[in-house]
């Protein structure tokens, strides 16, 4: 008889970064963890004073996550305020991502990501090097979903 291989769940991180978004998306196949973000690794906007673009922009990223069906979601938090500040763009395009309706999109500081990686050391093996801190959030994620279900 042969045994089904179960999958865990798909994990989606995101770093925002000037004027686009990074994606990662991560699954659990046995003790291997398997990118499965394929040609999905950003979304870009020009003008996000244009409401065109805007729309463009919402609907790119929601349908990527409806192709990945991502069982949780979450942003790298920016700072809000100080000489590293983000700008308004990064402001809106977060606003547009938290609007998914079928999983709550969720930010995850800095400073937690960085504590992650210091106590579990991951193997961050992004196929693009851009994509290394939303590497590691979906590595976060999905160390979370684990210690949620065991």
């Amino acid at each position: 008889m042969m045994e089904l291989q179960t999958s865990g769940p798909v994990c989606c991180g995101i770093e925002l970064s000037a004027r686009r978004a990074i994606f990662v998306f991560l699954r659990r196949e046995g003790a291997a963890t398997v990118d499965i973000t394929g040609k999905n690794t950003q979304v870009s906007i020009e003008d996000e004073d244009d409401p065109e673009q805007v729309r463009r922009f919402y609907h790119a990223t929601h349908a990527v996550f409806e192709r990945m069906r991502p069982d949780r979601i979450a942003i790298i938090q920016r700072k809000k305020r100080g000489h590293f500040a983000s700008g308004g763009t990064t402001f809106k395009l977060e606003g547009l991502l938290q609007l998914y309706p079928r999983v709550a999109v969720t930010l995850v500081a800095p400073v937690i990501l960085r504590q992650f990686a210091k106590e579990h050391r991951p193997d961050l093996i992004p196929r693009y090097r851009y994509q290394k801190n939303a590497y590691l959030l979906a590595s976060y994620l999905l160390h979370e979903c684990e210690r949620a279900a065991g």
